[in-house]
């Protein structure tokens, strides 16, 4: 395949939409790994490099001319941009029908939004291409050692731009490339490594592939680029089969509540108190040991809960047993200062029969200009009608509630995009993974289906079944090996009955968290940089080849 080098930013972009693609709605890996290889070949084309065509000049030191390295950083950038605007579009949703920004400026902000995140795949692709370019040979070919150190280069600098963003200015994991892989064989060492380092994996595979794509078909070249595509999919083979965690305790019966409350009328008084009355109606129609709401399925404090739904509610749990979890404020437990007036906490509250709140679990992630206004933003949050926008912040450490010997720790919307976090849960003991949402705010978008590939990377990761409680979806139950055994639809009310048993035992990404991932990036990084430099050590001791 020879791509024009003139339509390589457009040709980028594109291949960015199809990237985003990849995700939930399709779920299709494979076209995560064909997307990004077009990037590559796009990346290592050799006309890209090729003095006679880009003005290169070779010097003694073989320092490369910067024009090559500034286009592939556009290549990254226009990559990133499609992937990350078309993935995320849903953001538009909450910030103009439910936020009331108007149109242009929302769509304006999604797409400075997406340009941020563009540039750490525009870095991975300067990095690339720069130690592409100093390790050719004359006329612009690489070596099957160069090839593959680049490669190696490749693949460690885009795990670890993933990981770096998803810490930066609290985080944004979305979208990162290992969760279009859940069905995909490499999901198979999520245990191991976790989601970032399935993203390092991935990319080294679609680097193969684009490699093989790129370069005139010349045998050594070719057979080192298959070995690259492959070698990630055999290390996965190896993993296949392995029992990361075993069942443990009793089996414990579980409804999970979705009351489809409408966004735009969820904090309407009269509209609120409804939805309260309809989850109460819900929640008693049968019996369960744990039953589960969606986030802020109240929007008020248990405290504040209208006598005859309390009353009803409690002599529920007094004839059937069981507790009841609701997503609802509540007030922070400790003030930070006598003199500071006790803010809200985004909470699950576990009610027992008595009406005391016997466990309850703050959230600790907060949301940026939904949860939590960051310093010298006022001015952008004043453009939106958010109720409820500043949250204070849960303890790092909260204990799992005991239901009947499981251990149910609870992690609040978009929280559960954190592995390295719930791996902390899982560590304290937790035996199952709940997760309550409300993600109305993205309407019936991709946004949903996304929400629950992720949700099943973390039952993969930490080999725990993962409870999905959501407003309008997608509510569901996941076993331990990240399959889903019972969902409703979205956009409808109802419960969803589940029979569930915890699982114990630790997964090593479980037990360490993103440090594996973190050091298996720098290692392949660092190993690809000592490779592409002894190819153009080769290179330079050879001049005449």
């Amino acid at each position: 395949m020879r791509l024009r080098l003139a339509a390589g930013v457009p040709a980028a972009l594109l291949a960015g939409i199809a990237h985003s693609a990849s995700f939930a709605w399709s779920g299709a890996w494979w076209l995560q790994v064909a997307a990004m290889a077009v990037l590559v070949a796009l990346l290592l084309h050799p006309r890209a490099g090729n003095a006679a065509s880009t003005g290169v000049v070779r010097t003694a030191a073989s320092r490369v001319e910067t024009s090559t390295v500034r286009r592939a950083a556009a290549l990254g950038f226009a990559f990133g941009l499609g992937w990350f605007v078309a993935g995320v579009s849903w953001l538009y949703v909450s910030m103009h029908r439910y936020g009331g920004m108007p149109a242009p400026l929302a769509a304006l902000a999604v797409l400075l939004f997406g340009a941020y995140l563009a540039l750490f795949p525009a870095a991975v692709t300067a990095a690339t291409r720069r130690a592409a370019d100093a390790a050719m040979r004359r006329g612009g070919a690489l070596t099957p050692l160069a090839l593959a150190g680049v490669g190696l280069l490749f693949a460690g600098t885009w795990g670890l731009a993933e990981i770096a963003r998803g810490y930066l200015f609290t985080g944004f994991p979305w979208l990162a490339i290992g969760y279009a892989h859940v069905d995909g064989p490499l999901a198979t060492l999520s245990p191991l490594v976790g989601v970032y380092g399935v993203c390092t994996l991935a990319a080294l595979s679609a680097f193969g592939v684009g490699a093989a794509a790129a370069w005139p078909p010349r045998a050594a070249v070719a057979a080192t680029a298959i070995v690259v595509a492959l070698a990630p999919l055999a290390a996965a083979w190896t993993a296949t089969g392995i029992e990361w965690s075993r069942p443990t305790g009793r089996t414990i019966s579980i409804r999970l509540l979705q009351g489809n409350v409408p966004q735009e009328l969820k904090f309407d008084p009269a509209r609120s108190l409804a939805a309260m009355q309809a989850y109460v109606a819900e929640a008693i129609r049968a019996d369960a040991d744990l039953t589960v709401l969606p986030e802020t399925a109240w929007t008020v404090p248990w405290p504040a809960t209208p006598v005859p739904l309390r009353d009803a509610l409690l002599a529920h749990l007094r004839a059937a047993g069981g507790v009841v979890a609701i997503g609802m404020p509540l007030v922070e437990l400790h003030a930070p200062r006598a003199a500071t007036p006790a803010r809200l906490t985004n909470s699950v509250a576990v009610i027992d029969r008595n009406g005391e709140i016997v466990s309850r679990y703050d959230k600790r992630h907060l949301v940026p200009f939904g949860e939590f206004v960051p310093r010298g933003f006022g001015w952008f949050v004043a453009m939106m009608n958010i109720p409820l926008g500043e949250f204070a912040r849960g303890s790092r450490e909260q204990p799992p509630l005991l239901v009947d010997g499981q251990r149910v720790a609870f992690d609040i919307c978009y929280e559960d995009l954190f592995g390295e976090e719930l791996a902390a849960q899982v560590r304290g003991g937790a035996t199952i993974l709940a997760n309550v949402s409300n993600i109305a705010w993205f309407g019936d978008s991709h946004a949903l289906p996304q929400h629950l590939q992720i949700s099943r990377m973390r039952a993969i990761e930490l080999a725990r079944p993962v409870l999905r409680a959501t407003n309008t979806g997608v509510t569901a139950a996941i076993d331990a090996s990240g399959r889903v055994i019972g969902a409703l639809p979205t956009y409808t009310s109802g419960a969803l009955a589940v029979s569930l048993r915890g699982t114990e035992g630790l997964t090593p990404y479980a037990r360490w968290g993103n440090a594996l991932p973190v050091a298996s990036s720098l290692v392949l990084a660092l190993a690809g940089a000592l490779l592409a430099l002894a190819a153009r050590r080769s290179s330079r001791s050879n001049p005449l080849e």
